[in-house]
């Protein structure tokens, strides 16, 4: 309506819509985030919490993986380090073997024990799509997706109830094609620490192709492996002593894979003609020390 300033000058205001405008504010402070799945919308707080923990559990994850790759390097560093001085006599202390052990792990075989992990992450999630990827309730598919980010790392339990079926299924072919991988990758560390100008692949083929010179023996030492872990994991659970006997397990057959690599190579010298005995493992330990 008209309204008059002063004598002789008018202002006609137009009408104002609160209910247009009202919506258009509403649509700013949603975001739609249909190209995830259809119907599915946050607020922008929401969001804002969204991203937040997205990024923290990523950052965590992160953590983890550079945590799981240099702990690993470190324990077979030290290992292959204790070993071959007690083959050859050595007396070494345990600061010392620690030290060079760490030294050795780090600078050779970081790389190495990533690349496994990725190769693992890789077999997993494959195999979590193939059993899993119809679920339509997506808090259970995010609940187990969580849980096969932590395959490589252990074999967590209890898992989502309501999928026993695809479950077992799913736990049963990882088994398998985890002791694959597993297999092929037995003898890949330490050739990677004799010889660290090797390339991903190279070392996988030496240590495949060691392997198949004994092939009988490596598959014994693997069967064995292998269903010593299946029971303490399935049988101990994750109990604090089931636990502790499955880490000296694992170190256990870290040290006998690593007598058949000497064995191996022992055996490779000899039908050359040539010797691998004490001075070449003298020369290897204080060459890469």
């Amino acid at each position: 309506m008209p309204e008059i300033v002063r004598h002789g000058v008018k202002f006609k205001t137009s009408p104002f819509v609160y209910e247009r405008n009202e919506g258009e504010q509403q649509e700013e402070r949603v975001v739609d985030f249909q190209f995830v799945y259809k119907g599915f919308e946050l607020g922008r707080q929401d969001a804002a919490t969204l991203f937040f923990l997205v990024s923290f559990l990523s950052f965590s994850y992160g953590w983890v993986i550079l945590g799981f790759t240099t702990i690993y390097s470190l324990i077979l560093g030290v290992l292959f380090v204790t070993v071959v001085n007690d083959l050859i006599g050595r007396f070494v202390s345990f600061i010392g073997a620690f030290l060079d052990g760490s030294k050795v792990g780090l600078k050779r075989l970081t790389g190495f024990v990533l690349m496994k992990w990725a190769v693992r992450d890789a077999v997993t999630q494959l195999l979590g799509l193939w059993y899993f990827g119809e679920i339509e309730d997506h808090y259970s598919f995010f609940k187990l997706f969580v849980r096969l980010k932590l395959m490589p790392f252990s074999v967590m339990s209890p898992w989502i109830r309501g999928f026993e079926k695809e479950i077992s299924g799913f736990l049963f072919t990882w088994f398998l094609v985890d002791t694959l991988v597993a297999f092929a990758f037995s003898l890949a560390a330490w050739t990677a620490i004799v010889d660290s100008r090797r390339t991903g692949r190279e070392i996988i083929e030496e240590g495949c192709y060691l392997m198949s010179t004994l092939l009988n023996q490596a598959i014994q030492i693997k069967c064995y492996e292998a269903i010593a872990m299946w029971v303490l994991t399935y049988i101990g659970g994750e109990h604090f002593f089931a636990t502790v006997i499955e880490a000296a397990l694992e170190l256990y057959f870290m040290v006998a894979w690593l007598i058949f690599y000497f064995m191996v190579r022992c055996r490779e010298a000899s039908a050359e003609g040539r010797r691998y005995g004490r001075r070449e493992l003298e020369v290897l330990v204080d060459g890469i020390t």
